[in-house]
């Protein structure tokens, strides 16, 4: 079933609002301010964009969407209870309602600085407390040792094993290196998609490192990292066989090659990886849980280093990294919870052993 479209185009959207939009993200002029969105990343700026676009649908779709009213004055207790009583009509889960009214705050904020938001303030914090996640991530968490082992020896595999087409054989070894990478160097999927040779990742002094600037990281502060050792034999054959393949004749400085000859989307790394670590370890590993499983062992194994594990992965906040730590320790209770009981299981069939005194 296709879902009608109800969310409006930005050059849909009322004149006021556009106005308000482009001045919110536009650079100011001599001794003047810039907009309060100016420096947002594209990425937060479409997804902004966008959610602010279904809340306009809405309105639109319950005739409250009025060409005089400024953005602030629509929002009420009865139009926002509305929005989200829309929302779970559409199916749609606590988390993804938290963040439609959150970027519907934010899309406010940036247009209407002096405006009164303190409904939908509310409103948003309350979201927040109620969010469910859907899935259960903790269940989902490996050992980054499991993880490795079983991406090289797919690698190891693919040279030999039977393919329907070279392409096919070459997507197979590109996935491999990507899983066998995110589980070495946990980076966010926006910029392990992002790296291009002579740019994130170079060759120097006969090794190679990656590095982003500050605007590339969600955090605003620069990366550097040496490419795994242990990868960069698999790094070259990818290079020198597999790549080719892929490029099909063209140019690119893109490191990892779609089937078409250009870069792969978020989209497509995403997908790719999920697949591949369902053929490879029974279950579905995302480009983001990787970050996890990493997370997790470095808090269980090594949890006096928890403010690194924070600088590892990009967080803002030492809560996130707590948040790991504790998911850990939970995993290892239930780890030594099996163990007892596995061990009671294995013990001898001895009548006195339960028997009162």
């Amino acid at each position: 079933m296709i879902r009608k479209r109800t969310a409006l185009h930005l050059s849909e959207w009322l004149e006021l609002d556009q106005d308000l939009w482009k001045a919110a993200n536009s650079s100011g002029k001599f001794l003047e301010p810039d907009g309060k969105a100016a420096h947002w990343k594209t990425k937060t700026r479409n997804g902004v964009i966008k959610r602010y676009s279904l809340w306009l649908g809405y309105l639109t779709s319950v005739d409250l969407l009025v060409d005089d009213s400024k953005p602030s004055e629509r929002l009420s207790k009865d139009s926002l209870t509305g929005y989200v009583g829309w929302l779970e009509a559409r199916s749609n889960a606590s988390t993804t309602i938290s963040s439609c009214i959150r970027d519907l705050r934010e899309a406010l904020r940036v247009m209407e600085p002096d405006a009164d938001l303190g409904l939908i303030t509310e409103l948003t914090i309350t979201l927040h407390a109620r969010e469910k996640p859907v899935r259960v991530k903790h269940t989902r968490i490996m050992h980054p040792d499991v993880l490795l082992s079983g991406a090289l020896a797919l690698l190891d595999n693919v040279p030999n094993a039977k393919f329907s087409n070279n392409t096919c054989q070459a997507t197979k070894y590109r996935d491999g290196l990507i899983i066998a990478f995110l589980t070495c160097r946990p980076i966010r999927l926006a910029n392990i998609t992002s790296i291009s040779l002579g740019q994130q990742l170079i060759l120097h002094n006969e090794r190679w490192h990656c590095s982003f600037e500050a605007d590339e990281m969600k955090d605003n502060r620069p990366l550097a990292f040496s490419f795994p050792e242990r990868l960069v034999p698999y790094l070259e054959i990818y290079f020198d066989i597999y790549r080719p393949v892929l490029l099909k004749g063209k140019d690119s400085c893109d490191l990892w090659i779609s089937i078409r000859g250009q870069r792969m989307s978020e989209q497509t790394v995403y997908w790719d990886i999920c697949r591949l670590s369902e053929e490879l370890f029974g279950q579905r590993i995302n480009p983001h849980l990787f970050r996890d499983c990493a997370a997790s062992a470095l808090a269980t194994e090594d949890p006096e280093h928890i403010l690194a594990i924070a600088r590892i992965l990009g967080h803002a906040s030492i809560t996130t990294t707590q948040r790991h730590y504790n998911q850990s320790q939970m995993t290892a209770a239930v780890d030594i919870l099996h163990k007892v009981l596995a061990d009671i299981r294995n013990q001898p069939d001895d009548k006195q052993h339960w028997s009162r005194e």
